[in-house]
């Protein structure tokens, strides 16, 4: 069957998150420190941090879900400061707001993907499947994907298959009609080939592959040399790989 899906990551395959990332936390502390100086001083930003960590631990099934996690850390912390239930949950939209829009701006696509991807939207479906939880829209990356599939809205993160099967199933496609790319080898490569799916690795850090249990399909170190690595796992003589 010919391949009419591709699945792409984000932060890390299309992007580098670290400087909005960094970003966003600093935007939310200093709107913290405007709307609600007693929990800014209460938490500063390393024992917030430390108390996210637990909130994770304490609440297994907010692990995945990396917005309501930082959104029940705050309303907590606003709670702990002084604040009654209905102001903690309103100051908890309001400093997640501050942290999400921040979070989301700012994502610059590596060298040549806006070219590589407008390319591959006139052969293949595009869509993505990432873990966190940037707004393709305030990110003004929206236009490259069909379809966004976060773990914000699933009961499990990638390596699970929740996301995945999801996806094939919208579109309509077989495993072996699509190919995922991105650069966690469990979250990406080892998660999509268990499905069955063809997998391409962006290794931009010249990494040995470390796992015994699967490798790749092909491998990319930069954007332009993706398509040449798809049109390889698009060939039917290619398809015993």
């Amino acid at each position: 069957m010919p391949v009419t899906l591709l699945s792409f990551d984000l932060d890390h395959t299309l992007w580098d998150p670290t400087a909005s990332l960094i970003n966003a936390e600093q935007a939310m502390l200093d709107w913290m420190a405007t709307h609600s100086p007693v929990t800014a001083d209460f938490y500063p930003a390393d024992k917030l941090r430390e108390y996210q960590q637990w909130v994770a631990q304490s609440y297994p099934e907010l692990r995945g879900k990396v917005s309501e996690l930082r959104f029940q850390t705050l309303r907590r912390v606003f709670l702990q400061s002084g604040h009654d239930s209905e102001q903690a949950v309103e100051l908890a939209r309001g400093a997640f707001g501050a942290f999400f829009t921040a979070r989301s701006q700012g994502l610059e696509l590596f060298e040549n993907v806006a070219d590589v991807m407008a390319e591959l939207a006139q052969r293949y479906t595009l869509i993505a499947i990432s873990n966190g939880n940037a707004d393709l829209s305030l990110a003004g990356h929206d236009h490259l994907f069909s379809a966004h599939y976060k773990a914000d809205d699933f009961d499990a993160p990638k390596p699970a298959p929740d996301m995945f099967i999801s996806a094939l199933k919208a579109h309509n496609v077989t495993a072996d009609q699509a190919i995922h790319i991105g650069d966690h080898p469990q979250q990406d490569i080892q998660a999509a080939a268990e499905l069955g799916m063809k997998t391409c690795w962006f290794n931009d850090k010249q990494a040995e592959w470390p796992l015994d249990t699967c490798q790749p399909h092909a491998e990319f170190s930069h954007w332009s040399q993706l398509a040449q690595c798809l049109a390889l796992l698009d060939d039917p003589a290619q398809s015993g790989n």
